[in-house]
């Protein structure tokens, strides 16, 4: 009997702790299935260049399009720009998932420029701060994303894009929004093909100093970081998101990047949802 019962208080004790550290179940934010977006749930941010950005509802999904085109006076640099739609409660949001499919894409570089015209559709954000937050600035957030890549230097078929994980910590910013970080984190997770849907995860486990990220329902990957987490993020903002950057070239055939991708079921941390009323 007692070498039972101290089998079950092993177990117990086990449980405890497991619990402890337990991250937050996720449940339904948004399913895009309205007419509209709904603003007390998203803002819509768009930064840098672009010349045909659409935010939209189409068949019950979020439809996120933009264009943009590389400067013709340099060999050098990119000219970029994004679309982001954030959660309205970004502060209370620790984990995100959703389904990721990626309609159309184009990424053409120039040969002379040594960057490379790249896209990426990823969900995640910037999740905290390792000094005294800037409010308003990204300088010294610590920021998780997952999702897609294309650019063109891969040595991949042009339907074909490369699914990652990736945690940075910015280092400096211009006009608020971060330039540079110092990489703590990256993965691939695979290769997805153009029309191919994607369901990924990113989650922050606080209690353990880590980064959760999954594909579909492979492995979990986990990031675990060393840096101090108690702060806020200067800009707190998650969500949603399209990036775009084309090479600038002297060439006569302009470089161009543009994507449209479609983003469903988005699930949240049960907290934040509560938070927004859902």
């Amino acid at each position: 009997m007692r070498i039972v019962l101290g089998g079950c208080m092993v177990v117990l004790v086990i449980l405890a702790g497991t619990l402890a550290h337990a991250v937050e179940p996720l449940v339904l934010y948004d399913d895009f299935n309205a007419a509209q977006i709904d603003a007390s749930k998203w803002v819509r941010e768009e930064e840098g260049a672009g010349t045909e950005p659409s935010v939209q509802i189409q068949d019950n999904r979020l439809r996120l399009f933009n264009r943009i085109y590389g400067k013709t006076d340099s060999d050098h640099g990119r000219d970029e720009g994004s679309l982001f739609l954030t959660f309205s409660n970004s502060a209370a949001v620790t984990a995100i998932k959703a389904t990721v499919q990626v309609n159309d894409v184009r990424a053409y570089g120039c040969p002379s420029n040594p960057l490379p015209t790249e896209t990426v559709t990823v969900l995640g954000g910037s999740f905290f701060n390792t000094a005294t937050p800037t409010p308003g600035s990204d300088v010294h957030d610590v920021w998780a994303a997952i999702g897609l890549v294309r650019n063109s230097d891969m040595r991949l078929p042009t339907d074909v894009f490369f699914a990652v994980s990736i945690v940075g910590h910015c280092t400096t910013a211009t006009n608020e929004t971060c330039k540079d970080s110092t990489w703590l984190h990256s993965r691939g997770l695979g290769l997805v093909k153009r029309g191919e849907k994607v369901t990924f995860r990113v989650q922050w486990d606080r209690d353990n100093h880590r980064f959760i990220f999954q594909r579909d329902e492979d492995l979990e990957v986990f990031a675990p970081y060393t840096l101090s987490d108690t702060a806020l993020p200067g800009r707190p903002r998650k969500g949603l998101r399209i990036g775009y950057e084309a090479a600038n070239c002297l060439a006569t055939l302009r470089p161009v990047a543009f994507i449209e991708a479609f983003f469903d079921d988005v699930l949240v941390n049960e907290s934040a949802a509560r938070a927004a009323g859902q």
